[in-house]
């Protein structure tokens, strides 16, 4: 038992990635080895100055006769939930290991610092020491670093993707002779770009891609159907698009709460066919693996159940507004949709229900 720890992050675990080393490192003398076998394999990683500042904040502390203790936690490449539920439960066991009660936090001044709060909940933190590893300031070590900076996958993907984005778009409405289609479409893509950062979307596009590359190294047919999901979803995209297009050049142009159930109502049904066909793609993968595949039937149900509750929403919206006729009354058809969706959740849910029971 210790009453306090000298605390180092590795959030994205290039400790354990890199050098192969299980966290947490717990004690002195371990974690001088990790921080020389991190170096071995990349004397340029950050971690490596964060764990030799932890040992001489350990050390100063030593000196001043302080009951005190080293470890390194580590999270996982997935920066993000993933890796911060990992932090929280190292956490968790050293307190219960060490039962420490204060930390001191060394950390490289990068993304680290985002899991305080985590360290905070369950120790009472003394300081927060920043490790920044000194760099030469010529034009030419500048842009040494950038290039590293840019060979990382997560800051490459970060930085350029956007930039890739704009010059590719731009260039086609170059190309197309219509500049101004081709900044209304590089907004329109960057604020998807930004949503799905913001909303950490970009894993499960990580995941949707690694498993469309998989399909297609191992000949599954459910590569087929992924690729069949994105072309649904992109003509759905342009469908809506293209129904918000039309209603926008109207003599008269309607509200915006209009133009944009009308691309719901252009696109919703194109989406739900890309979603089943993703879900199909799904179990011909866990029928092959020999898998359960019972909650992706479920999926399917309640794909189509949100389809016709969008739909019924936006036909109703649509027909109040006198952009569409369905012949019927709006309301009856908002009420059959809204009961349609629920009775096809419903079929899809109680059968796995039951037999979970």
């Amino acid at each position: 038992m210790v009453e306090k720890i000298v605390l180092a992050i590795d959030r994205d675990d290039d400790l354990g990635r890199k050098a192969g080393i299980a966290s947490p490192v717990i004690g002195r003398d371990a974690n001088l080895k990790a921080a020389i076998k991190l170096a071995e394999v990349d004397p340029e990683d950050s971690d490596i100055n964060t764990i030799f500042g932890a040992i001489r904040v350990y050390d100063e502390l030593r000196r001043k006769g302080e009951d005190v203790e080293i470890v390194t936690v580590c999270g996982d490449e997935k920066v993000g939930v993933i890796s911060d539920s990992k932090i929280a439960e190292q956490l968790d066991e050293i307190a219960k290991k060490l039962g420490a009660k204060s930390v001191v936090v060394v950390t490289d001044g990068s993304e680290d610092e985002f899991v305080l709060p985590i360290i905070s909940s369950r120790f009472r933190i003394d300081g927060v020491v920043r490790i920044i590893v000194k760099q030469s300031k010529t034009i030419e070590s500048t842009y040494y670093l950038i290039k590293k900076m840019l060979d990382d996958p997560k800051i490459a993907r970060a930085t350029l993707a956007p930039l890739g984005i704009i010059l590719t778009v731009y260039s086609i409405s170059l190309i197309l002779k219509n500049p101004e289609w081709g900044l209304g479409a590089i907004t329109l893509v960057l604020g998807i770009y930004f949503l799905v950062k913001a909303y950490g979307f970009e894993e499960s596009v990580e995941n949707y891609l690694s498993t469309v590359k998989r399909s297609l190294m191992e000949g599954r047919l459910s590569f087929v159907m992924y690729i069949i999901a994105l072309i649904l979803f992109v003509i759905g995209v342009i469908q809506g698009f293209y129904n918000f297009w039309i209603l926008y050049n109207q003599k008269v142009m309607p509200g915006i709460v209009t133009l944009v159930v009308s691309f719901i109502y252009g696109s919703i049904w194109w989406i739900v066919a890309s979603g089943l066909s993703a879900t199909l793609g799904k179990i011909f993968d866990h029928v092959l693996e020999k898998k359960s595949f019972k909650k992706y039937v479920t999926t399917m149900f309640l794909i189509v159940a949100a389809g016709w509750a969008f739909w019924g929403a936006s036909t109703f919206l649509l027909s109040k507004s006198n952009v569409i006729n369905v012949g019927e009354s709006p309301l009856q058809i908002l009420v059959m949709s809204i009961l349609a969706s629920i009775l096809i959740s419903l079929l899809g849910i109680i059968p796995l229900k039951i037999h979970e029971g």
